[in-house]
């Protein structure tokens, strides 16, 4: 699937969530963001080399939608919504076909449009050299992400039905 799906998927799903749901689902994802702060607070030499040694080379010539997927999108329009309009224009340059910058990069370059801590699972966690100093962090994050992904699957299930009972 492209981005642009699961982008428009994530609209929907949070659009179309019930009041006292989208309270859990700002708790998960604060949970998640406070653990990315942490990272990158213990991280900050680690994340200093990413950007100083190889300029964010992990965000050129990717295949975006292996990195940036519907439970990231999520996350993302869940803490940082004002972006929406900002990550539409960005889909709008999305090539399907083949790896390229990634779209989400200022102006094509960088840095990246996301915050610092509302950034997606894998981008936040990969580095491009030795992470054993933060690699407790990672998989505190990592974890966060899988609960986040499991609370979206019961949402989207809840969901269903209620379309399904209620209609």
């Amino acid at each position: 699937m492209s981005l642009g799906y699961y982008f428009k998927k994530a609209v929907r799903t949070i659009d179309g969530t019930a009041p006292s749901d989208l309270v859990d689902l700002k708790r998960h994802c604060r949970k998640i963001q406070e653990a990315e702060e942490k990272l990158f607070a213990v991280g900050r030499s680690a994340f200093r080399n990413c950007y100083t040694g190889c300029s964010g080379l992990c965000c050129r010539n990717v295949a975006i939608d292996e990195i940036i997927g519907f439970p990231d999108f999520i996350y993302i329009l869940t803490l940082a919504g004002h972006l929406r309009e900002t990550m539409t224009i960005c889909l709008e340059k999305e090539n399907r076909l083949f790896a390229s910058d990634c779209i989400f990069l200022l102006n094509g370059k960088g840095p990246c449009i996301f915050p610092p801590a509302v950034r997606p699972e894998v981008c936040i966690t990969t580095f491009c050299a030795n992470a054993i100093p933060v690699n407790m962090e990672v998989r505190h994050v990592k974890y966060l992400f899988f609960k986040l992904n499991l609370y979206i699957l019961f949402l989207r299930a809840k969901n269903l039905i209620n379309r399904i009972y209620y209609k």
